[in-house]
């Protein structure tokens, strides 16, 4: 992902972002009604000029704090009931939700509005024609609020159930493999033996690579260069970020091969496919937990794994990017068997003493390891394991013969 198009993205999903341009636009709003008080016709400034706006004003200041201050309430219960009852790392999933910064920033910035717009009428800062462009601007906020506040309500119904989490974390695995599917960066001009290796100059998670500017750096360069850390893969200061074909090279050189790799202190969904496998197994595991005891959670996240899964096999468009495009950008491909673990090993490890989900890890298992492959023999070896598992873990041997009759 292009990296400004990367910063861009994790700066818009921070809630303050929105809700301060909401603030601006509504104090805005509230200044800018005096600039077309000219082209009001007398008589409906006489008419709409009155006292009524201040009313309707008063009314949304008095009332949005309260309602601005429940919203925060619910969302940061949301966010405690989610992380305790899925996994923290889906947790971000509902601060930087869409629906719920709309409704937040609409509530703080109607409320901007309605104090400064009375403020400003107590000042006398509108005429007539103002004050009823004031009104007619009210009358919008007013229906503005009531949508996204019955839109918050239905949001809040499905903010904190896990199976809306699952299905939030499979869309953004989803988008992630889909990316990784069109990017042409496999390896398939061979990967670099030797060269000059560019080093990691902090401590993090590699959270985007940005291979345009990689093809950039090296076409200036006139090299190859090989990605060796890739998005999720975690990197101490020191080490590798990637190799180039060239023995030497300029510092500002370097420095440009570095400014295309963003590493943080956690992972990202955007170009990290594993990272939204890991956290569905990740709910899984918690869900099999004896405090939980949740098997028909891990069973909703078998049936993401095996979508997800049968998205990469068969992608609904063959659509791929221009392989000339990254011409000179390398990367090693992923493994299929590191993608098939991070979503089944949990369940695999945690669900082998649970008839239902076992029976149900198999079934799955079973449809992978009938088609030819790349998924063929991991799915063989899993099933293995997962019956070997299944035989220790399962007292009663009746259970165990059912687990067998499918696995064989």
């Amino acid at each position: 992902m292009n990296r400004w198009r990367f910063y861009w993205l994790r700066l818009t999903r921070e809630l303050w972002v929105r809700a301060t341009a909401y603030a601006a636009l509504g104090v805005g709003a509230a200044l800018l009604a005096s600039i077309g008080e000219g082209v009001v016709p007398k008589d409906m400034a006489e008419r709409l000029g009155g006292e009524s706006v201040e009313e309707i004003l008063t009314i949304l200041a008095s009332s949005l704090l309260a309602v601005a201050t429940f919203s925060v309430g619910a969302m940061v219960t949301a966010y405690t009931a989610v992380s305790q009852g899925a996994t923290p790392r889906v947790a971000a999933l509902v601060t930087s939700d869409g629906q719920t910064q709309k409704s937040l920033a609409t509530f703080v910035g109607a409320f901007l509005y309605s104090i400064v717009s009375v403020t400003a009428i107590n000042a006398s800062y509108y005429g007539a024609g103002g004050r009823a462009i004031l009104f007619l601007v009210s009358l919008g906020v007013v229906a503005l609020v009531a949508y996204r506040l019955l839109a918050w309500i239905n949001r809040l119904s499905s903010l904190a159930r896990v199976g809306h989490m699952i299905d939030l974390v499979e869309e953004r695995a989803c988008e992630a493999l889909e990316a990784r599917r069109r990017r042409p960066l496999s390896g398939r001009n061979g990967l670099l033996k030797e060269g000059l290796l560019i080093p990691s100059r902090t401590t993090g998670y590699i959270q985007n690579v940005d291979p345009e500017l990689l093809q950039k750096c090296a076409a200036d360069s006139d090299c190859r260069v090989q990605i060796l850390a890739p998005p999720g893969a975690f990197v101490r200061r020191g080490e590798p970020l990637a190799r180039i074909s060239l023995n030497d090279c300029e510092k500002k050189a370097v420095a440009d091969f570095h400014s295309a790799f963003a590493v943080g202190g956690s992972r990202s969904f955007d170009q990290d496919p594993r990272f939204g496998l890991i956290v569905l197994g990740e709910i899984a595991a918690k869900a099999l937990s004896p405090g939980v005891n949740d098997p028909g959670t891990a069973i909703q996240v078998i049936g993401s794994g095996v979508r997800l899964l049968d998205m990469w096999l068969y992608p609904e468009t063959e659509e791929a990017e221009d392989p000339s495009a990254c011409d000179r950008v390398l990367a090693a491909p992923l493994d299929e068997s590191d993608l098939m673990d991070d979503i089944f090993g949990p369940i695999a490890r945690y669900g082998a003493g649970d008839v239902p989900v076992t029976m149900r890890l198999l079934k799955a298992l079973r449809t992978f390891s009938a088609v030819p492959g790349p998924f063929r023999e991991p799915a063989r070896r899993m099933a293995r394991d997962l019956l070997a598992r299944a035989r220790v873990s399962m007292p009663i041997a009746a259970d165990v013969s059912r687990v067998r009759a499918i696995g064989d």
